[in-house]
């Protein structure tokens, strides 16, 4: 493993830039040039404090609008949601779910903010980050005015349902499954001691289960994602409507739009009411206010809506903020050690030291199929491999979550996790945005990130609502030179007091301590590993990695090191021909084809060894002096091949495309 010298005073550059300078503030600082130093109240800024929407005549009636109609000031001195009730603004009952439920007592910047004007029929557009507590900003006014249209819904019914599928009166948009799930979630717990009927409508679900469920319970606030609200809505047969509807909320509505869901958008406000025949509220929250999300609300809102923003100028982004370190491994197998390592270290910080916070850990892998490995090897560790029950050296649950689970199953492992205090989750990038855990200790990526946005928003997992938070991510010693490129310039300190990364997984017996206790542990869980997952993950990794790595054949050197001293393996997994071919390996040295005779459904999938039929791809050794530094005892030879171009997605081998996708 390169040392700290070796890497050259670029490299430490790059990795000890760690206070952010003013001009990197500036330019992650929202469009309002004044910070929320004033009192909350201020925070609905007049029109010249609004440096990006001067020339918006949106804006410049909502401004006229809040100063004609500020809150009181009685409602300015609120801080606690008993205080809602007490004052009348907020039904006891509803208020009885947050505070005795929920236990929930205080409120956010932003519930003090909006829902002084959402509880009056306003519209609200509110410029909000994720985990500030918006979520309940929304639901306590829609909730409200459910109530207060219909005060019948105060009373649970008994024996039959109130609601029916025509009787939606609130719908949440929401642009992924997971945060509809999570939003719907909190609305029940909300909507508990009143008869107002929540239902959740999401892509990945089945559809018709959905309608009849629906149909029979009832519904009057619909959770909802774009693509199947609208189809829904647009489907008569469906005999699900909103002719009542009297408040529509949109949730993150510069993702909305950035995922390409405006013209979803337009197609449900056409199937909903007229707003101009039937009085409707509009919420709409949103971490950046560009253009586009302004023209939504041009679309969407009335010209007096009021505009309140919570973002403190002076804030610094986390993934300038949160202590960030990175981990150069030896090789792939040492990934998961470093792993558990990381974590046990935090946990003994932590049993000795009361104060810190118990670990809450998300491991991020860069596809599905590494993810499911990875679920696999943890789920099976022993704190002493020879006796089954002696327990996981981790003591906490583990959870997983990637695309291909079903809803319900991605649901229950999000809301497992979201209400544990101590957990570890594994996961793709399907929980990288809009969902809120609370109290994360650790955000930890292996392997090279698929792109900048996709780190920022991992790391943006921890360090949520003040707290404290840690980074981590570990690379592969050849992926140096792709990561500074993507990375280079954030404040990420090089870290290497994990042994772990840098112990020689080829001589166990060498190994002692801590350190060897860690590596035996994890190479024992990985032999109880299925074979197909590890080939399924061999092959993914040779088609997602190539673009990280220098050369091809380093790559295979590094996978086939990962198969014999990480997994267990006596040979590395073989590929197809095809694969081969389209990827550019077929000249590779170290590569395993399988044989075009031998079918895939006869191969030998045993933990004991690759399957049959499989050849070799040998090439004469060249005289450049290159030579394997794991030792892999794959390559009879060393070489280079043709110099690699990344293939365009729709190159890469469809098989295994469709295992291992990044998602």
């Amino acid at each position: 493993m390169y040392n700290a010298v070796r890497r050259g005073p670029a490299l430490g550059r790059a990795f000890r830039t760690c206070a952010p300078r003013a001009s990197q503030t500036a330019r992650v600082a929202s469009t309002v040039t004044t910070s929320l130093q004033k009192p909350l109240s201020s925070a609905l800024f007049s029109l010249r404090q609004i440096r990006s929407f001067q020339s918006s005549t949106l804006l410049k009636q909502a401004n006229a609008a809040a100063a004609a109609t500020q809150p009181q000031d009685s409602f300015n001195s609120i801080s606690e949601f008993s205080e809602l009730g007490n004052q009348g603004y907020v039904h006891p009952r509803i208020i009885h779910s947050i505070t005795q439920n929920m236990n929930i007592n205080s409120m956010t910047d932003v519930q003090k903010l909006t829902i002084s004007h959402s509880v009056t029929g306003a519209d609200v557009l509110a410029q909000a980050k994720t985990g500030t507590g918006k979520t309940l900003a929304f639901l306590v006014p829609v909730l409200q005015r459910i109530i207060t249209n219909d005060p019948n819904l105060l009373h649970k019914s008994r024996g039959f349902s109130r609601a029916d599928s025509h009787d939606i009166r609130a719908i949440i948009i929401s642009p992924t499954r997971e945060l509809a799930e999570q939003i719907s979630v909190e609305a029940r717990k909300v909507a508990a001691g009143t008869g107002i009927v929540v239902q959740t409508a999401v892509g990945g679900t089945r559809k018709q289960e959905g309608l009849n469920r629906i149909r029979r319970e009832g519904c009057h606030v619909l959770v909802a994602t774009p693509g199947r609200l609208k189809d829904i809505l647009s489907d008569y047969s469906s005999r699900v409507a909103a002719p009542n509807l009297d408040i529509l909320v949109l949730d993150e509505a510069d993702r909305l739009l950035d995922d390409g869901f405006g013209p979803e958008i337009d197609s449900i406000k056409d199937l909903l009411p007229d707003p101009s025949v039937r009085d409707r509220q509009t919420l709409m929250f949103s971490a950046t206010v560009p253009r586009e999300v302004m023209g939504m609300v041009r679309k969407s809102m009335k010209p007096d809506f009021h505009f309140v923003k919570t973002v403190n100028e002076n804030d610094v982004p986390t993934h300038l903020r949160v202590p960030q370190r990175m981990v150069f491994l030896r090789g792939f197998e040492n990934g998961y050690p470093a792993v558990v390592e990381i974590l046990k270290k935090y946990m003994a910080q932590a049993a000795a030291d009361r104060t810190m916070r118990p670990m809450k850990a998300i491991v991020y892998f860069n596809t599905t199929v590494e993810v499911q490995l990875a679920n696999e090897a943890f789920g099976a560790l022993l704190i002493d491999p020879m006796q089954r029950r002696s327990g996981n050296p981790l003591g906490r649950k583990i959870y997983h979550i990637h695309s291909k689970l079903t809803q319900s199953q991605r649901t229950n492992y999000s809301e497992a996790f979201r209400r544990a205090d101590s957990a570890v989750l594994i996961s793709s990038d399907v929980t990288a945005r809009g969902l809120d855990f609370p109290d994360v200790t650790h955000v930890i990526q292996v392997g090279v990130p698929r792109n900048r946005e996709s780190y920022i928003h991992r790391l943006g997992r921890t360090g949520r609502a003040g707290k404290e938070g840690q980074g981590w991510v570990l690379i592969h010693d050849e992926e140096e030179q792709s990561f500074v490129e993507q990375l280079g310039d954030l404040p990420i300190e090089q870290d290497t007091s994990i042994d772990a990364a840098n112990a020689d997984m080829s001589k166990l017996d060498s190994l002692s301590g801590p350190v060897a206790e860690t590596i035996n542990q994890v190479t024992a869980a990985l032999k109880l590993v299925p074979y197909e997952v590890k080939e399924d993950a061999y092959r993914i990794q040779l088609s997602s990695n190539v673009g990280t790595f220098p050369r091809k054949r380093v790559l295979v050197s590094a996978l086939n090191d990962l198969s014999k001293h990480g997994w267990g393996l006596p040979e590395p997994p073989a590929i197809s021909p095809v694969m081969s071919q389209k990827l550019g390996f077929d000249r590779i040295p170290g590569v395993r084809i399988e044989d075009r005779r031998t079918s895939r459904g006869g191969l030998d999938r045993s933990n004991a060894g690759p399957p049959l039929g499989a050849r070799w791809r040998f090439e004469r050794p060249r005289r450049d002096g290159f030579s394997n530094r794991g030792g892999n005892d794959f390559d009879n030879s060393s070489g280079g091949g043709r110099r690699f171009q990344r293939p365009q997605r729709d190159d890469w081998f469809s098989t295994d495309r469709a295992r291992g996708r990044r998602d």
